[in-house]
């Protein structure tokens, strides 16, 4: 090693973490003293000494090992050439390979997926034009069967009602269906408004029904009803079936296709119809109060009250609702809850009465024996048991309405 190699620092300028601003401030410290004027001579001087060295190195270097810096490249440089040219063919041949697999797989592919594009739309075409055609023939169906129903066949309502309800399920499956204007027009014209106008004929045809407008023979004037239970509601409805087919398959059909349609405009009409028919029957018995004469009219009409709610009951049990429907409403039977809510209603009546004293009072209270005997036999006619005695279920109705007389005293 020569004194220039030695004086050089190569350590600190070959070092991978050399910093030029850490070695100019060494160098700066190094030649100057902190008490005098900075000078930068000394410290430049080095570093273009040390550079100039550097360089006269690198020459010496070069000119003495040119023959073999010369080989060592020229060696280089062959290899360089016979692994670019080994590259070159390879890429070459990669090139081939893509493009072969590119013809005969991404433009295949590219078109495989515009044809799969293709047969998507058409399949959903298809589904959507076979769920229309689906639609038309529930429609005409729909049509028939509204047809059938205005002419008197009253079963016709429940066929029409599962055709709704098929007719409903398959508008409603996606708004894809709807954007066809047969569809729209499909839901506006035939589904909802027979939807809606089967329903509200529905809820008439139940809230107002009373055997006082049918012409159909009673159970207890149709049938032996044993005098020592009640009735169930099939027994009624086997025979109020019997004696009128036409108003069973009317008030059937009109109670199943409620149930089908809207249950709960089944349960509020239900209600409904047994609301009516306590309010009419209390009228009715409130009225008899302050005429005796009038009172056997009053209570037939009430019995025969009670025996609407009970071919009610009885057509409930007969399409199979009845369960739902007492569970729904809350009560064990329906003319349970008729008479219930005629004694509550009538009770306060017969109290007012006899509070006032009067004509009325005393003719009342003379006759409450008559008055009871009436009623007791009112409440059997109306719970089927025509002439019998009070044991079973209708003995609880007999005396919830003969105890609203207790203010007549005994």
């Amino acid at each position: 090693m020569t004194s220039a190699d030695q004086y050089i620092d190569y350590p600190t300028l070959l070092s991978p973490t050399f910093s030029p601003t850490t070695f100019s401030s060494t160098l700066i410290s190094q030649t100057n003293h902190p008490h005098e004027p900075l000078d930068l001579t000394t410290p430049l001087s080095r570093v273009l000494f040390d550079l100039q060295e550097i360089d006269t190195t690198l020459h010496t270097l070069t000119t003495t090992s040119s023959a073999l810096l010369l080989t060592h490249t020229a060696t280089t440089t062959r290899a360089s050439s016979t692994l670019l040219a080994a590259v070159t063919a390879q890429t070459a041949m990669l090139n081939t390979a893509y493009e072969r697999l590119r013809r005969e797989v991404i433009d295949r592919g590219d078109r495989a997926e515009e044809v799969v594009r293709v047969v998507q739309n058409l399949h959903a075409t298809t589904r959507v034009l076979r769920e229309i055609s689906r639609g038309v023939v529930l429609a005409r169906q729909v049509e028939r069967q509204v047809a059938d129903l205005e002419g008197g066949e009253w079963s016709a309502m429940v066929r029409c009602c599962f055709s709704l309800l098929e007719l409903g399920r398959l508008l409603e499956q996606g708004d894809a269906l709807m954007e066809v204007d047969l569809a729209r027009s499909l839901n506006e014209r035939v589904y909802q408004p027979t939807r809606s106008n089967i329903v509200s004929r529905a809820k008439e045809i139940i809230t107002t029904f009373s055997l006082l407008t049918q012409d159909t023979p009673t159970p207890s004037s149709t049938s032996t009803t044993s005098t020592t239970s009640t009735p169930t509601p099939s027994a009624i409805f086997t025979t109020l079936s019997s004696a009128s087919p036409a108003l069973r398959q009317k008030l059937s059909s009109t109670l199943q296709s409620l149930s089908l349609l809207s249950p709960s405009d089944l349960h509020t009409s239900i209600r409904t119809l047994l609301q009516t028919h306590i309010t009419a029957s209390t009228t009715l018995l409130t009225r008899a109060l302050t005429s005796l004469t009038t009172l056997d009219r009053a209570l037939a009409e009430v019995s025969l009250r009670s025996l609407s709610v009970a071919a009610v009951e009885g057509y409930l049990d007969g399409v199979g609702l009845a369960q739902a429907v007492l569970a729904r409403l809350d009560m064990r039977r329906l003319t349970t809850g008729f008479w219930r809510g005629v004694a509550a209603g009538w009770e306060p009546r017969v109290k007012d009465v006899v509070v006032r004293g009067g004509a009325g009072a005393r003719i009342l209270k003379a006759g409450k024996e008559r008055v009871r005997e009436g009623v007791r036999a009112c409440v059997l006619r109306g719970m089927g048991m025509e002439g019998g005695g009070e044991e079973g279920e209708g003995g609880f109705e007999v005396a919830v309405m003969v105890g609203a007389l207790g203010s007549l005293g005994r």
